[in-house]
Order: structure tokens, then sequence, then C-alpha cells
């Protein structure tokens, strides 16, 4: 009976310390899924479960910066005794120390009575702090050591093998902490240089934009002018290539005018001004806008109910979405209708241009709203800049919405914008 309990006893005890070490492994990871940026509080909570379940006079944690040890971390010492620690520390690697053959062998490294250890040359300090016996884990990334973990005792004698596997599962997860801090870090600086990347582009982009559209504006008013001022004393081959000078400057102007209408969008400089408006007066200038782009073969179509809602929104940005839709419309349909239609439910109002044209591949719906990207297939198509739904999707998330696809190809294509009712998100 007393062996059954015996065997009882150590069973309960052994499984006790197995739950003891997978809730210290648990908590440890949980610390390093909080504190992406920080090892601090991961190497703080190995060193206090170290000293607790090894039963040891205290746990220190280390960093290696490839020429000196640096202590971050501790538990187990307090007053005169860390103080006489603390003064061991920054030191070089070296095999006067546990924690220093640990790291410069990149195994385990045991001393088991520093009092016995001729290389052993802190045996002062262990005298003060009071510890016999201590072992060295390295913290390694890479196979590089960048660190290590030092569990001391007051009597003499080797860890047991299954707490140095526990120190080594330790070891593991303070390495997993400071790669996690490295790559936050380095993800946070490259972010940085990216975001000043990003504003520079920007910067450049709107004042090469105003650079270029003051003596190309004036290209366009003087061309304008000779045109009234010479059709009747131009031949007509020179007055039709006089209009193409103007129609090249117009198209030129319109490419310079969507990189910049990008750049203020990527940068953040656009303001929006949402306003209650009536939304068919809209809708009905939007279809005249586009009269002239639409090819004789093409009839358009007004299709919204006599009552729609009204909408609070950016009435310019709003306009400049519904012009980019049906102008794009009216490049990839060459016959057939193209349909501009609304309707309201649930609290937002969709918006659809429809058209009979062309159509766009199923692999194509989503990169067609990314910048300069372009669909071939249809007179006329190659003269856009690729800018234009991608502007258009931006300024509708912008204000609160989005805009999808539905095309097949050879029959035609659906554009529909949804937006709230309401004001936008950030109005």
């Amino acid at each position: 009976m007393e062996s059954g309990n015996g065997e009882e006893g150590d069973y309960r005890g052994a499984l006790a310390e197995a739950l003891a070490q997978r809730a210290a492994t648990s908590e440890i990871l949980r610390v390093i899924a909080a504190t992406h940026d920080d090892f601090q509080p991961v190497f703080e909570v190995i060193a206090r479960s170290a000293v607790r379940l090894c039963d040891a006079h205290f746990c220190a944690v280390f960093r290696y910066d490839g020429e000196l040890i640096h202590l971050v971390a501790h538990e187990g010492l307090t007053g005169h005794r860390l103080a006489t620690w603390l003064k061991a520390f920054p030191t070089p690697a070296g095999r006067g120390s546990a924690i220093g053959r640990a790291i410069l062998d990149g195994t385990v490294a045991q001393v088991p009575d520093v009092f016995a250890d001729d290389e052993y040359r802190y045996r002062d300090v262990a005298r003060a702090v009071g510890f016999r016996s201590i072992v060295g884990v390295p913290l390694q990334r890479a196979g590089r050591p960048v660190g290590g973990i030092a569990l001391a005792r007051a009597t003499a004698g080797e860890l047991p093998q299954p707490r140095v596997e526990l120190l080594e599962t330790f070891a593991d997860q303070a390495a997993i902490a400071i790669e996690n801090v490295r790559l936050f870090r380095e993800i946070e600086a490259q972010s940085r240089q990216l975001e000043l990347a990003s504003r520079h582009k920007s910067a450049f982009l709107a004042n090469m934009s105003h650079e270029l559209r003051t003596p190309l504006n004036a290209i366009i008013g003087f061309t304008r002018i000779v045109l009234r001022r010479s059709q009747d004393r131009l031949d007509a081959q020179q007055y039709e290539n006089l209009q193409k000078i103007l129609a090249s400057a117009l198209h030129l102007l319109s490419l310079i005018n969507a990189v910049l209408d990008l750049a203020r969008i990527e940068a953040g400089r656009i303001d929006l001004k949402p306003v209650q408006l009536p939304l068919a007066p809209l809708l009905a200038h939007c279809l005249r806008t586009v009269e002239s782009l639409v090819a004789d073969d093409v009839r358009l179509v007004a299709a919204w109910p006599a009552e729609l809602p009204m909408l609070e929104a950016d009435e310019e940005k709003l306009r400049q979405i519904l012009i980019n839709l049906l102008s794009n419309a009216a490049k990839f349909t060459p016959s057939g209708r193209i349909e501009l239609r609304a309707a309201s439910a649930a609290g937002r109002i969709e918006i659809a241009v429809a058209d009979t044209g062309i159509g766009i591949p199923a692999d194509k719906w989503d990169t067609i709203f990314e910048e300069f990207e372009q669909l071939p297939g249809a007179a006329g198509a190659s003269a856009g800049s690729g800018l234009g739904l991608a502007i258009a999707r931006r300024l509708a998330r912008l204000m609160g919405g989005d805009i999808g696809v539905d095309s097949t190809l050879g029959a035609g294509s659906t554009f529909t914008l949804r937006l709230p009712l309401g004001p936008p998100p950030c109005a």
C-alpha cells in the first residue's frame, strides 16, 4: 500500500510540474503575442518562471551584441546582492562565466560548483550573492548567438536534464521575441521610409503638374485663338492639323490632371465637402457632359425613378466619379447603348453605368482598378491614362462607398457605385 501511494504521489507531482511548465510556456507565448514591439516583458516573464519552476536562487536573461553581454532581466536578487551582480555587466563573452561559455560554444554550459571550476572567474560574486552552481543556455537566431539565460542555485550539482530542456524552451521563446521585435522595427523603419518617399513623390508630382500645366494651358489657349481667327485663311489640311494639336494638348492636360488627382489622394490632401444634393439633376448633367464622347451608333439611356432621396456627398467628387465611369463606357462601346441608372435601398444609393461594349475578362476585374492598368481592344482605348478607374474607386472609398464591376466578355460591363445616403465617415 505504501509503495502504491508513493507511486501515486510521484505521478501527481510529475503531472503538476508538467502542467505548471505548460502554463508558463503558454504565458510566455501570450506575452510575445501582446508585445511585438518590446522583448523586455517576455524576458521578465521568463526569469520569473525559471526561478519558480527550477527552484533556483536567481535567474538572469542577457542580450549579446557580438562583443559584450548585457543584463536585461532578472529575478530573485534584491538589495546589495543585486547591486553586486549588476557590477559584473556588461562583460565580454569568455570562458570565465557560464553564460559566456554558452554564447561562445552555442550549447548549454553547466558549472556544477563555481568554487571547484578553475576557469570560473566570478567566485567573489558567487560568494557575495550566495550561489554555488550555475547553468547557461544560449539564445540563437539563424545559428548566431544573440543572448542567453543563466540560472543559479545555492547548492552544488548539475541542473537536472528536464529542467535544462525547460530552459532551452524558454530560450527558444526569447529568441522568437527578439526576432519579432527586430522584424517589427525593421518594418516600422521601412514604413517610415516609404511614407517619406511617398510624400516626396506626391510633392514632386504636384509641382511638376503645376509647371507642366502652365505652358500647356498657354498652348491650348493660343491654338484656340488661331483656330478661331484663321479658319478662312488656312487650307483644310492645316486647319485639321491645328485641331489635332488642340486635341492632343487637351488629352495631355487630362493626363496631368489625373496624375495630380492621384498624388493628392495618396498624400491625403483631398478634402471632402459633403452637401445635401438632389441626385437626378446631377445624373442628367453627367449624361449631357459625355454626349460628345459617345459613338454615333450608341444610345445614351437615363433610367432612374422620378423620386430619388437626397444624398449627402461631395458633389464635385461624385460628378468626377460618374463622368469617369461614363467616359470609360463610351471608350469601350462602339455600338449599342450606355445606360445610367440609380436606385436607393437600405440607407444607401446605387448608381450603375451599364454598357453593351466589348466586356472585361473575369481575371481582369480587380486589376482594372489599379493605377496605369489599361484594357486593349477598342478604338481609342489606348488614349487613356489607366488612372480613371483607380481614381474613381479611391474617391468612392473616401466617401464611404465603393465601386464594383460585373462583365461578360463580348456583351458589356456594368460598373456600380454604392454610397451611403448619410455623410461620408471622414466628413
